[in-house]
């Protein structure tokens, strides 16, 4: 029986891995499931990744990668220690069973009104420009005010959540040692503002996110106060930073594919599709780290306690056994569902949230915005952890 020690090496960290991903991994598909890089094992195969997420014998790996980077105590470490990102087991589902029934697409859909009236606001300025740098005008601010509105935050302090996120999305990054000061000043932030407003609402109850998770009960059960902070920390985090990548990569994916563009604009009704053809090409969250805590043996490989396990999505997701042609960007295809939001307990908690969003702004976006073109080179986030462009400038006819 193998171990991870003895399947394929791939060097994820290497120049050729990181110019073409793809092209790689798919040299080394048809030989092994999975493959050794210098971080523990991925698993690349759809099946893999799809069963693996399912597995109670796998844990999220959050707190070993900060670990590894050597923090182990601090104020971003015990937030993310209580997040849903972490948590497992019984304490996972009590979190997940007290705040789910806010993020049903029930729930979500009365806000869309709000999402359209966002994005027009956002735009006014710059249709008649005819070019922007789409991150700066845009993706910076759309998702962020989204989901300030959902939770009740005014309007003036949408800029220092967005800065505030930026900074502490260095936790989910292989580069967080060496910004651990500038991750935890926003961490430090964000922990004092929702502290502040979560005893406001205790004394004054509105109709917004936050008094419905301070109000959240479920057979006697409430959320406590370091659950709070960290859930609706997690909550303004990941409802800002995936949603405002995904979308500039949504953006880039289009204006290199411009027929596409052309057809979202004249039909809407293929915004859904759209979005998860989007997220299954191009997603903002590569993979699901894990760790194992049980050995166990799968398909000719035995898997110890303690090992890390990336579950590569982005691997799924251009599976050829799964996806004919896997690398072509239609949204007009029917494929199987993507699989960038996760799987298993951890399936994104806001994945109707973010579909919704992102479902309202693209057909806006593709009929104010014709002939979308790059208007220069893109500038990108690091390739590990939430991806997405840092600056896209963009072109299109004015309206």
């Amino acid at each position: 029986m193998k171990t991870i020690d003895d399947a394929p090496f791939l060097d994820i960290f290497s120049e050729e891995f990181q110019a073409d991903a793809a092209s790689v991994i798919d040299r080394v598909r048809e030989a092994s499931w999975l493959v050794r890089t210098p971080v523990g094992g991925l698993v690349i195969g759809r099946e893999h990744v799809q069963s693996l997420m399912a597995d109670r014998r796998l844990h999220s790996s959050l707190l070993d990668f900060m670990r590894l980077q050597g923090v182990t105590d601090g104020i971003l470490h015990d937030r993310m220690r209580h997040s849903l990102l972490a948590t497992e087991g019984e304490d996972h589902t009590r979190l997940r069973k007290l705040v789910s029934r806010a993020f049903t697409p029930r729930a979500v859909d009365p806000h869309r009104a709000v999402m359209r009236a966002t994005l027009d606001a956002l735009l006014a300025p710059v249709l008649p420009c005819g070019r922007c740098d789409f991150m700066v005008a845009i993706g910076d601010h759309y998702p962020i005010q989204v989901m300030c509105h959902l939770l009740g935050v005014p309007g003036d302090d949408h800029e220092d959540f967005a800065a505030w996120n930026d900074a502490i999305t260095w936790a989910l990054s292989f580069q967080l040692s060496a910004h651990r000061e500038e991750a935890e000043w926003g961490m430090r932030h964000m922990d004092d503002y929702v502290a502040g407003l979560v005893a406001l609402r205790r004394r004054d109850p509105r109709d917004d996110l936050v008094t419905a998770l301070v109000q959240a009960e479920e057979e006697g059960d409430r959320l406590s106060d370091q659950e709070l902070l960290s859930m609706i920390g997690g909550l303004l985090f990941a409802g800002y930073d995936t949603t405002r990548n995904q979308l500039g990569l949504a953006m880039w994916l289009f204006a290199e594919h411009p027929e596409q563009w052309a057809l979202l604009a004249e039909r809407d009704e293929l915004a859904p599709r759209a979005v998860e053809e989007v997220m299954r090409v191009q997603g903002a969250v590569a993979v699901a780290p894990r760790v194992v805590v049980e050995d166990f043996e799968l398909d000719g490989y035995r898997l110890g306690a303690g090992a890390l396990l990336s579950l590569s999505t982005v691997s799924a997701n251009h599976d050829p056994a799964v996806y004919e042609a896997p690398h072509s960007f239609d949204i007009t295809a029917e494929r199987e569902p993507q699989l960038t939001f996760g799987g298993g307990p951890h399936f994104c908690l806001g994945a109707n949230l973010a579909r919704a969003e992102m479902q309202e702004a693209l057909p806006i976006l593709a009929r104010r915005m014709p002939a979308l073109e790059l208007d220069g080179e893109p500038t990108w986030r690091p390739p590990f952890g939430i991806f997405g462009p840092e600056t896209l400038p963009i072109r299109f006819t004015p309206t």
